[in-house]
């Protein structure tokens, strides 16, 4: 009699791939697991809803950066963590931000500070680009390759990014001045920087009425949302269970980001179902943090 075949496994990913390489070997979950979501009309804006992925705000993730446990995206330097390509800008409001947050934080923060920063911030003269950035190229909507601005580079990794040896520590320059003087890492880091691994992706829809409105997705940033390129980091945190420690859910341990992305009363409709959920043992489990508590 013939045994029963084994169900097959979906890697999400090329199996020779790095991403296919850690499900293969347990270091990370595959990506197509079944997800709870939670859609609601934000309080504020009848025209706007919302829909979060309670499978991932529900999870136990939590940044492990500048610890063994950060195997980095890229292993030949896993002490950058994942801030080896730069931080790519949202809009001119997030370069406003970068730029306000460089005038006001100590050289003694930043180990790769341009030599030309001073004379840029002193000159009071229009310049087509600061000192700390470059142009990249980002995937527009149609797939293909567009201009856009990011942080440079130096020796493989963000200009922001101190290494081992820098009297304020390893780690991004704007987070340890952000911390050490009480300021809000929302409004001194790139989106990118302070949102990952949250994920917002905004669009306009029209509804089955006819009506237009607005619907704000937010999820897991997994290695899919970083596009094609994703797949090729050496190692991805969100879906490792080594990075599922947090004794609190996502909705909790990040309410500060989350309230940024939403706003106060939006993050309080979604906090109280989660508080709900879990009162009455109906909140789901995220595959890493349901297997990082496995190995308890």
């Amino acid at each position: 009699m013939n045994p029963p075949p084994s169900p097959q496994v979906f890697l999400g990913f090329p199996e020779t791939s790095p991403a296919g390489r850690q499900i293969l070997a347990g270091g990370e979950e595959a990506p197509d697991f079944p997800r709870e979501w939670f859609e609601f009309v934000s309080p504020e804006d009848p025209l706007h809803t919302y829909s979060v992925d309670l499978t991932w705000i529900e999870s136990h993730w939590t940044c492990h950066f500048g610890t063994e446990t950060c195997q980095g995206i890229d292993s030949g330097q896993p002490d950058i963590g994942c801030c080896v390509h730069g931080a790519y800008l949202a809009d001119e409001t997030d370069r406003d931000q970068l730029y306000n947050a460089v005038a006001e934080m100590p050289a003694k923060y930043w180990q790769h500070r341009p030599k030309g920063v001073d004379e840029h911030l002193t000159s009071g003269e229009a310049i087509d680009l600061e000192p700390w950035l470059e142009w990249g190229e980002l995937d527009g909507d149609d797939g293909e390759p567009e201009p856009s601005l990011k942080t440079k580079t130096i020796g493989g990794a963000c200009i922001f990014a101190n290494r081992e040896g820098w009297a304020t520590g390893t780690g991004c320059a704007i987070h340890q001045w952000a911390v050490a003087e009480g300021r809000d890492l929302t409004v001194e880091k790139p989106e990118v920087c302070w949102q990952v691994p949250l994920r917002r992706h905004e669009d306009y829809e029209d509804r089955t009425d006819g009506q237009e409105i607005l619907r704000t997705v937010i999820g897991e940033y997994d290695r899919r949302a970083w596009g094609s390129g994703g797949e090729d980091f050496d190692w991805w945190c969100s879906s490792s269970s080594s990075c599922h420690t947090h004794p609190d859910p996502v909705w909790v341990s990040m309410k500060h980001e989350l309230t940024a992305l939403m706003g106060e009363a939006s993050y309080e409709v979604l906090a109280d179902h989660c508080r709900r959920r879990a009162a009455a043992g109906f909140s789901t489990t995220h595959p890493a943090s349901r297997n990082q508590a496995s190995n308890l």
